[in-house]
């Protein structure tokens, strides 16, 4: 059963944990979000780099979900599959749950403020571009760097909402994002890289 096209991002995200059950699995998210854009696919999958979730490794597991779909839009998929392997990892309903429950709020005010302008960046056209930046901020998201989620994590939201909304600022502002991110990440390895030199050199 497909979600309502209708129906705005917020809403369908609030709806998504009654159409799962309670040991559901990261096949069975993709499967429930139907038909759907990539940018609602994005959204949900991005949210787990973004809100701390304890008890699961998020950013190993939506992280290099995010790298396959962000691939598969590299080549121009229009059907979003993930590996076996992955579909099967569990995630659970009650996580879903509070993850949706934390962030929903935060979706509808961003929401209400984006509107269709400089659709050019938002156009089909622009979706493989869009989607290599994907596969590089996940990359960083799944890759155990301290901090190093948050703000791939913004970038691939940002992304997301600007697809869904037609918004081409919002595009612009998540490839802002996703520059400072990779910036930064550079930075946070090449520093860990460095303390570990000189500690094992000491």
């Amino acid at each position: 059963m497909n979600f309502d096209p209708e129906t705005n991002l917020s809403q369908t995200l609030r709806a998504l944990p009654a159409r799962l059950n309670d040991q559901c699995r990261l096949g069975d998210v993709l499967l429930a979000l139907g038909d759907r854009a990539a940018a609602l696919i994005l959204l949900v999958f991005s949210i787990p780099a973004i809100v701390p979730s304890p008890g699961i490794p998020a950013g190993a597991i939506f992280g290099s979900a995010l790298a396959f779909i962000g691939l598969q839009m590299t080549l121009g998929r229009s059907h979003l599959r993930l590996p076996p392997g992955f579909a099967r990892l569990r995630v659970g309903r009650e996580r879903l749950e509070r993850m949706v429950e934390r962030f929903a709020p935060h979706l509808e005010r961003i929401e209400g403020r984006l509107k269709a302008k400089a659709v050019s960046l938002a156009a089909p056209q622009a979706v493989r571009g869009l989607g290599l930046v994907v596969l590089i901020m996940a990359v960083l998201i799944a890759l155990p760097i301290p901090f190093g989620n948050t703000l791939p994590g913004l970038a691939i939201l940002a992304l997301a909402m600007g697809l869904a909304q037609r918004d081409g600022l919002a595009i612009a502002g998540g490839l802002g994002i996703a520059l400072v991110a990779g910036v930064v990440s550079v930075a946070l390895i090449g520093g860990s890289w460095h303390l570990v030199s000189r500690t094992l050199g000491a």
